[in-house]
């Protein structure tokens, strides 16, 4: 079963009657199927984040279509364009995105105050993703007292709790140690073996990517090859290295591997 479906997906930026246009996608065709972890990778420019931002109805496409969950989010009003986007999705940024006036577990709760849930369901839900995600020691305290990697399992948490249809990941290992790295992503493969998560995440790091079980290369905004994880995370690694140098672009598009 598919929880996301993109068909001839194409933007556009600019004005035809200026003539002055850019093409960061052409007619790109993408689905993820439940309990699939795919990451997205591909140089500078060529199309990853224009890609996210489309499927996570953060913009719209110039044409093709998007469906998540089996359902079409182009004809919804803002109001329930928004709604949609808060029961059908999860997010997880770069710069973790958590309030600092609230501990980490109050972060995490936060979808499911917004849904009005019952305050021992929440609890329940908390308790479960704390450990999953190996925060619950650290619950109580606010964002400042503890580290990156830690405030990104707890974003991950608040990702998570309200169970959305997939999980979007941009760059989530962008600012964290290799260490922290580590640990995240091992999370977020616990989160997808053992929970089911359906997880798409666009990255630019081969070792974040090679726990994933496909990727998807993208070059000048097409979809460029695509390749699956084997048995070997290790073989799967350099196999993600070797086709990240075909596809060209600038040498620190291809970061080098972790210590």
């Amino acid at each position: 079963m598919e929880v996301l479906k993109a068909r001839a997906l194409t933007k556009v930026y600019g004005s035809t009657q200026s003539g002055v246009t850019y093409r960061a996608l052409d007619g790109v065709d993408l689905e993820v199927e439940k309990g699939e972890f795919v990451g997205v990778m591909g140089p500078s420019g060529s199309g990853k984040t224009t890609l996210l931002n489309l499927l996570s109805t953060i913009d719209k496409p110039t044409s093709g279509s998007i469906e998540i969950n089996g359902s079409d989010p182009a004809g919804l009003r803002p109001d329930e364009l928004a709604l949609f986007r808060r029961r059908e999705l999860g997010f997880v940024f770069q710069d973790f995105n958590l309030l600092d006036t609230l501990s980490l577990q109050e972060n995490i709760m936060l979808p499911l105050v917004l849904e009005r849930v019952r305050k021992q369901e929440m609890l329940r839900r908390l308790q479960e993703m704390a450990e999953l995600l190996g925060i619950t020691p650290i619950l109580t305290k606010r964002t400042y007292e503890v580290s990156g990697g830690q405030q990104q399992r707890a974003a991950i948490a608040r990702a998570m709790i309200h169970s959305p249809a997939i999980l979007l990941a941009d760059e989530l290992t962008g600012n964290l140690d290799s260490k922290s790295a580590s640990d995240v992503m091992n999370a977020l493969k616990d989160l997808n073996e053992r929970q089911g998560a359906s997880i798409l995440m666009v990255t630019h790091d081969p070792f974040a990517a090679s726990f994933c079980k496909r990727i998807v290369f993208i070059k000048d905004g097409r979809l460029f090859s695509e390749i699956r994880r084997g048995q070997n995370q290790q073989a799967f690694f350099q196999l993600i290295l070797d086709s990240l140098s075909m596809l060209g672009g600038r040498s620190d598009d291809i970061p080098t591997a972790r210590a």
